[in-house]
C-alpha cells in the first residue's frame, strides 16, 4: 500500500474513533493533544507526508487493540513505534556520550 493510502486510512481510522484532525501553519511539532475534553490531533502542514502519517500511527498506536485495524495498517503503526522507540534510544545514547 501507497503512503498515500496509508495517510488516508489513518486519517478515517482517526475519525472513526471519534478523534478530530487538525492541519494547521505554524512552528510547532505535530502530534495528539485535547482541547476541551476532545481528543484532537494536530498536523503541522509544513510537515512531510511521512512525517504525518508517522505521527498518526504514533498518535493512533493505543487505540489499535481496542478496535479492528486492517492488517497492513497495523503493521505500520507497529513499524513507526519501533522506529520512534530507536530514535529516542539513540538520543539517550548520544546525550551519555556528550556528559562523558
Amino acid at each position: 500500500m501507497k503512503l498515500t493510502e496509508i495517510n488516508k486510512e489513518l486519517l478515517e481510522l482517526a475519525k472513526s474513533l471519534g478523534i478530530s484532525v487538525r492541519k494547521e501553519k505554524g512552528n510547532f511539532r505535530s502530534g495528539y493533544c485535547l482541547v476541551n475534553d476532545k481528543e484532537v490531533i494536530v498536523l503541522n502542514k509544513n510537515a512531510s507526508l511521512e512525517t504525518l502519517s508517522s505521527v498518526l500511527a504514533i498518535c493512533l498506536a493505543p487505540y489499535s487493540d481496542k478496535i479492528y485495524i486492517k492488517p497492513v495498517l497495523r503493521e505500520y503503526i507497529e513499524s513507526e513505534i519501533q522506529n520512534k522507540s530507536k530514535e529516542e534510544s539513540d538520543k539517550i545514547q548520544i546525550s551519555l556520550k556528550d556528559n562523558s
